[in-house]
């Protein structure tokens, strides 16, 4: 996530800063740079918590290809919102030399929000991921067995 980070956030102040110095305007931002960024972290968000659902809580097996798919998009997720948050953060820091303008404002106050948003995503990939581990087969994280040096009316063994 730190290389794809540096990437996204270097990328973008070349970018904007070269075309800056040339004398095109930043783009602005508005609630469409975050809302659309929210929306995936939302979705990733509810797959992983529905992942973690079947594969560590019931125990359920998901098809290979439907797994592989899943942890493929948690570590894009994750790649992803770190490349595109650094990349909101330096628009940001571009555009905080124009302020208290009105639009340098909107710029600096929906890049941070859409960065923000980038970290959620960021984390609900993160968290997508982990739910695609297979858990470990131990008899204590099964409900409902005793564990082989626990009796089975609960009273510890010495």
């Amino acid at each position: 996530p730190a290389r794809a980070a540096v990437a996204g956030g270097g990328l973008a102040w070349l970018l904007f800063g070269t075309l800056q110095g040339q004398g095109v305007a930043l783009p602005v931002l508005g609630p469409v740079a975050w809302g659309s960024v929210v929306l995936i972290a939302v979705g990733i968000a509810y797959l992983a918590a529905r992942t973690h659902a079947a594969v560590q809580r019931r125990r359920e097996s998901i098809d290979p290809q439907q797994a592989v798919t899943r942890l493929l998009l948690g570590k894009t997720s994750i790649l992803g919102g770190a490349a595109l948050g650094a990349a909101y953060l330096a628009l940001v820091w571009l555009a905080r030399a124009g302020w208290p303008a009105p639009l340098a404002t909107e710029r600096v106050l929906h890049g941070s929000i859409a960065a923000l948003a980038c970290v959620g995503w960021s984390l609900a990939g993160w968290f997508l991921e982990r739910a695609c581990r297979i858990p470990d087969d131990n008899d204590r994280d099964t409900p409902g067995e005793p564990h082989l040096d626990e009796p089975e009316d609960g009273r510890e063994v010495a």
